[in-house]
């Protein structure tokens, strides 16, 4: 009896130590998601890089993962003129002013996300220090067109292999919700 109990107990730990985060998302239904064959990135000098303070391994392994992931997801890099979406990136240090001025380079307006024509399977829940975010903007209109987030739980006692592994798993979940054909909502 006591064997079983333990072993129910530490299946229960397990289980719970080894559940992952779920990647929130929401996105214009008006855009046609499935014309998207390319990507880019904004360049180091750009106002989106002005945009929040990060140093440059952060930047480094976030865009690392998004290559990696677009490329998975058989996306092509282009050359930012040439590009259907550009991919951008927020890590949130609970900074306000910093995050507002994200959202003004990315064209995201928040209290949009009220109208009709956002969508969402699973809507992210309120944004905290630590959390991931990822938009893709529309590259004729520049404006974000997608975007979701993903809770990285970073410690301070990462070592930086442990952090890109954290970076590597949110990116994949949160561009697993990109909206294929046969997810999207109506």
């Amino acid at each position: 009896m006591l064997k079983n109990l333990s072993i129910s107990l530490l299946l229960i730990l397990l289980s719970a130590c080894s559940s992952r985060f779920s990647a929130g998302v929401v996105y214009h239904g008006n855009f046609d998601f499935s014309q998207v064959k390319s990507y880019s990135l904004y360049h180091r000098n750009s106002p989106f890089s002005d945009s929040q303070s990060l140093i440059y391994t952060h930047r480094n392994a976030i865009e690392i993962a998004i290559e990696r992931a677009m490329g998975a997801q058989k996306f092509n890099y282009a050359e930012l003129e040439q590009a259907d979406v550009i991919v951008t990136y927020y890590l949130v240090n609970g900074k306000p002013s910093e995050y507002i001025n994200y959202n003004d380079v990315v064209r995201f307006c928040v209290n949009c996300l009220r109208a009709s024509v956002w969508q969402t399977s699973n809507q992210y829940s309120n944004l905290s220090r630590g959390n991931l975010i990822l938009d893709l903007i529309d590259a004729k209109n520049k404006r974000s067109v997608w975007r979701s987030a993903y809770p990285l739980d970073i410690n301070s006692k990462d070592n930086s292999a442990e952090f890109n592994e954290k970076i590597q798993e949110a990116v994949n979940s949160m561009l697993a919700m990109y909206p294929q054909a046969s997810n999207l909502v109506n």
